[in-house]
Order: structure tokens, then sequence, then C-alpha cells
């Protein structure tokens, strides 16, 4: 959900204790940053606070109210103050786990089913020895009880939310609200969602108003990360050559021929000419170079997915530049153009790897810990029989097999309850990550909780920018209203200004391109 730098300000640092079983220990130190409610909103009366988290794990919801609050106001209500926090042991929090400094990925190396080319087994154990890398330093400098790694799960954090709920309600603004200053409301995306089935079932009875959005189905999510992901990628994937033809060339320069068909075998023909595998096989002199290409090829297309009503635009010529580098027999200068734009593939960004890890391995009971590539088998070839793209997925999984810091309280289920007031779920028909058959999984386990679905695609409900979906998003937080019969939002205008006639589904297979579609 891009947005503006909104006008927020950091309030005073929410004082939790470190570890709720153990209050001896100390405290924690949650930092919040406050988009203020406005005053006389055209929304109506103070309804009060509302918690953001924006996914991850290790995202940070202060950074997410900074940049994205005030357009969470504006679709969702004026008359909300919204609260981003940082989770525990990340970015701004205290303690911190800052712990990977000075260890990095092998650049050399990082630089199925179907038919197409796949990274090699270098990649995996790349990512392996990195996780062990940080996985053994991170024990070293913030395992101990008093440090930020043992208390990073879900679970504490969920307790966290409760706290700032609890010292809202003492507040004048919390006598004053419209909304039950001792309920929870809260908007979660991606795994935002797990965080928000993890409070709504630890704690029921202090549900407010609570939106999950992209939903993180919590059983795939605890059993490996990865089996219920990747359902919808390739949808997306096949979208862009349905919207690019309808544009034209006027608007799509990677437009050819006469069907959206045409426009797919273009992109096939160069995408299977970036086979590392075969080219290991065959021991060709560029492999390392063709498998850096491929991975950045990937790690691009899974970007664009998440955004396509931005993103679609910028893919023809980055692929139009993939022709050409091809054509010349020199694919590097590509892969380190697109690199400048989409990041390395072998990093996190600007999230440090243990606060994913710190999060989703503890869920995890460490599982994964000191397991090896082959035991991971199974599950990765169920990623790449996923997508095309389903070998960019695995790294958080992978470097679980490094982190042995166990956390101090995991909440594994069950999942669901009698909440204080129903929950909406929200997911797009075509989410690459993150599938509606997870909210439809979902929704039975919640009392009277629904699902909006919304036709469209891209990362979390808000991807499309679906304007009945936003408008069905703000009733349920002005007035508890839930979609009720009328819970679909039809496909509205999507990438380049296209508006498409029927589904999204519809278009793609009218298009003949079903064998993408899952």
């Amino acid at each position: 959900m891009p947005g503006m730098r909104s006008k927020g300000s950091l309030v005073v640092p929410s004082k939790v204790p470190l570890d709720y079983q153990n209050p001896t220990l100390g405290r924690a130190s949650i930092p919040l940053l406050k988009i203020p409610a406005q005053a006389n909103s055209s929304d109506g009366a103070y309804q009060g606070m509302m918690l953001l988290n924006p996914g991850g794990p290790g995202a940070s919801g202060v950074s997410e109210a900074l940049y994205n609050g005030s357009l969470v106001q504006a679709i969702l209500g004026t008359n909300w103050d919204i609260i981003g926090f940082d989770p525990r042991g990340m970015w701004l929090s205290q303690p911190l786990a800052n712990c990977s400094t000075g260890i990095s990925t092998n650049q050399s190396i990082a630089l199925g089913s179907r038919s197409v080319p796949r990274v090699t087994d270098e990649f995996y154990n790349n990512h392996i020895q990195y996780g062990k890398e940080v996985g053994g330093q991170c024990e070293q400098l913030t395992g101990g009880d008093q440090d930020a790694g043992p208390h990073m799960s879900t679970a504490v954090n969920a307790r966290d939310m409760v706290s700032i709920a609890d010292a809202f309600a003492e507040t004048a603004d919390g006598a004053r609200a419209s909304k039950p200053s001792h309920l929870v409301n809260y908007y979660g995306r991606s795994y935002g969602t797990f965080l928000g089935q993890t409070f709504a079932s630890m704690f029921p009875e202090r549900v407010g108003n609570v939106a999950l959005d992209g939903v993180v189905g919590p059983e795939s999510y605890l059993t490996n990360y990865t089996s219920a992901s990747f359902f919808h990628t390739d949808g997306v994937i096949a979208a862009f050559f349905v919207y690019c033809h309808e544009a034209g060339l006027s608007q799509c320069s990677y437009y050819t021929g006469s069907t959206p068909m045409d426009i797919y075998e273009r992109f096939n023909a160069s995408f299977i000419q970036l086979d590392p595998r075969k080219a290991e096989i065959e021991n060709w002199s560029n492999a390392t170079d063709l498998e850096a290409a491929l991975l950045m090829l990937k790690v691009t297309i899974l970007a664009v997915a998440d955004e396509p009503m931005s993103e679609f635009s910028s893919l023809p010529q980055i692929l139009l530049d993939l022709e050409s580098a091809i054509l010349a027999q020199d694919i590097s200068p590509w892969t380190e153009q697109i690199e400048a734009i989409y990041g390395d593939p072998t990093t996190g960004g600007d999230q440090a790897p243990e606060w994913t890890s710190g999060v989703l391995c503890a869920d995890q009971n460490n599982k994964f810990y000191n397991k090896t590539l082959q035991d991971l088998r199974v599950q990765l070839n169920q990623l790449e029989d996923q997508s095309i793209i389903g070998e960019v997925w695995s790294k958080p999984l992978l470097e679980c097999l490094g982190w042995s810091i166990k956390a101090k309280e995991i909440f594994s289920g069950p999942f669901g309850g009698d909440t204080a007031t129903p929950i909406l779920f929200v997911s797009n028909t075509y989410d690459p990550v993150t599938p509606i058959e997870n909210s439809i999984s979902s929704v039975p386990n919640y009392k009277n909780a629904q699902l909006l679905t919304i036709d469209g695609m891209g990362h979390t409900g808000s991807a499309p920018v679906n304007y009945c979906g936003f408008a069905k998003m703000k009733a349920y937080f002005q007035t508890n209203q839930l979609p009720g019969n009328d819970s679909f939002c039809p496909l509205e205008a999507g990438p380049f200004g296209i508006v498409l006639n029927g589904t999204l589904k519809e278009n793609i297979q009218q298009a003949g391109l079903s064998d993408l579609v899952q």
C-alpha cells in the first residue's frame, strides 16, 4: 500500500514486561507512532485507536504509520487515531535484536515439475549456510533471557497489543472514544493477519474492529511457511499478458502479435534461455551469470506481482532489455541494472534477517533447526510446483535451519473463537503470496466472521485499488457493518487504466492462459 509520508508523532514508548511469564526480568520498550484523528472529522465522532501491522514478519509498524497512516485513515476513516508499533526485537524496539552485522551471502553463488528454468542447489545451500552463520552469531549476541531473541514470537506481540490497548483505555482519548476502549481495533496485512488471528484466538473477548487483509493460513505458516502461499502467483503473471495486450503498443512496449498468448510466448522465449541447471550439466562457462539473471528476474516478477497497478507499467522495458541482453550474449549488465531497481535478491533489503527468523522460526518451535537441504525436498518441490518463480519464497524457511533461539512463549492453536466483535477477512482473487483459500479456511473458525472478496490482483486487498472494497472496509470500521450477502466486489480499472469485461479469471482463461491459473 504505497503512500506519502504522514504527519505523525512518536508517542511515549509503551513499557511492557519483557517476559509476561516472568515479569521480574524487566521491561521491554515498544515504540509507537500516532497519526492523530482529524478534529471535526467528516466521518463522524472520534472512534478511538487502531493498531497497524504491515506484515513480514520483520516489517516496521512505525514506518507503516509514518508513510501510509494517512492513506489508511483516508480509506477507513479520519476519525481514527492510527497507531503503528514496532514488534519485539526489531527497528526501534528495545531490547533490539541486532546480530547479523558482518555476515553476507556468497555473491558469486547468489548472483521441478514444470519445464521452466530453476535455480541450482547452490542457491538453497547458500541460504542455509547464511542462516547458520546468522543463527550462530545471534545465539551468542541476543539469545540470553534478558535479550530480545527469546521474546520475539507472535504470541508475545499479541500480548503487547493488549497492553497497548490497556494503556490507551486509561487516557483522555480512551475515555472519549466512541468504540469501547478496552477492545483492540486492528488492521493487519500479510503476516499481520497471522498476528491478528493469534491475538483473536488468545484474547477473543478483547477483539474490537479487526480487519485481516491478505490472509496467512495459520496452519501452513506453522507447518513450513511455504505450503499455502503461491497458489495464484502465476495467475498474476498471466494477467500481465492480458493487460499488455489490451493496452496495446502505445502503453505496453512489450506488446506483440495479436493475442495475449503471443506476448506470453515472447516472454517464455527469453525465460527458457536462463537455465542454470542445464548450463551446469553441460558445463557452460556462463552458468553463474545465468543463475544470477534468472534469480533477479524471478525476484522482479514477484515484486511486480505484489503491486501490479504500479509495477506492470515498468515490466515491459525490463523484458525488452532482457531480450537485448540475451541477443548480445552478455547478461550481467542487465542483472546489475535490475538489481539497482529491485534490490539484491540475496538480502532482505533494510529488514534484518534476524527479525524474520526470530519470529518465524520461533513460532514454528524451531522444528527446522539443524535440518538439511534433503530434509526440505518435499517442501521445495511443492513450492516449485506452485509457481514458475516458487524458489524465491524459500529463503525464510531455509534460514530457519540455523536458528536455535527458542521463544519463551508460542501459540500454536487452536485458532478461532467467539470474538467480542466479528472479524472482517479481506482477500482479492489473485494475491501472489496470500491466496484467498487461506481466508476461506479461516473464516469459519471465528463466530460471525465474514470474508470480503475483491476481484483483482496484487498482495493484499489494497493492491487492486478497488473502491468498492475500500467502501465496505470503511463501513466495517465505522459502524461494524459486515458485507453480508453483498460480499463480492467486481473487477475495477486495472493496470494501464484498462477495464476488462468479466472477471479476471475469465479473461485469463479466454486468453488461453489457463495453465498459469490454479
